[in-house]
């Protein structure tokens, strides 16, 4: 709804074999993939009706929210900002429950979300191979990993500048939420972590018990 629908570089799901289809609200909006079978038929229980690949839980599919999930989103209370891969050289990361969308990295060649967390506030690191004619890193430096509420670098390469300020991680004053704790304490007591399964085998057996 609300938005355009093409074919997505012929590219399958892995649980089903249908080509995944590419939904996007337009250049300044979100996009992401999602497969028709699965977008009708939930393949996993955490998951409902009308789901694309951006809230997918598959443990290892590259287009999953498992492998491309960042972080818990900036304003609202369940959303996760996952990274759009699609989206470069006008990079982009999207919460997959609410509107916000972050450009960040204009120009980087390539944007990677990795296996590795923020020491301070849990996020996936992100690793950034920027154009060599339009690096902010010092000297001929083009590849940086970072945290993209923490690591200083990436604060300044975020079009959403209060974005850092937003993160659960930095709140303070009268207006936090109380009970909530730190970092991504606002998840409910007993729910993973949306983020990625620390065994992927474990857990994508888990789902078809």
């Amino acid at each position: 709804q609300n938005g355009t629908i093409k074919l997505y570089k012929e590219l399958r799901c892995p649980l089903d074999d249908f080509e995944l289809v590419l939904w996007s609200s337009g250049s300044r909006g979100k996009s992401y993939p999602l497969c028709p079978y699965c977008y009708n038929h939930p393949p996993f229980r955490d998951m409902k009706k009308g789901m694309g690949c951006n809230e997918c839980t598959h443990p290892s599919c590259q287009h999953s929210l498992s492998m491309l999930g960042i972080g818990q989103c900036v304003e609202c209370e369940s959303g996760v900002l996952v990274l759009d891969p699609t989206s470069g050289p006008k990079w982009k990361v999207a919460c997959n429950k609410c509107n916000v969308v972050a450009h960040c990295f204009e120009n980087a060649h390539r944007v990677r979300v990795s296996a590795d967390t923020c020491s301070v506030c849990e996020a996936a690191l992100l690793d950034v191979d920027f154009n060599k004619a339009k690096s902010p890193l010092p000297g001929d430096e083009t590849q940086h990993m970072g945290c993209v509420f923490c690591d200083p670098v990436f604060q300044e390469l975020v079009e959403l500048k209060h974005a850092a300020s937003c993160h659960p991680m930095h709140r303070s004053g009268p207006g936090r939420r109380q009970g909530r704790g730190r970092g991504r304490a606002r998840r409910p007591p007993g729910k993973p972590n949306p983020r990625r399964p620390k065994d992927k085998m474990s857990a994508l057996a888990a789902y078809f018990v």
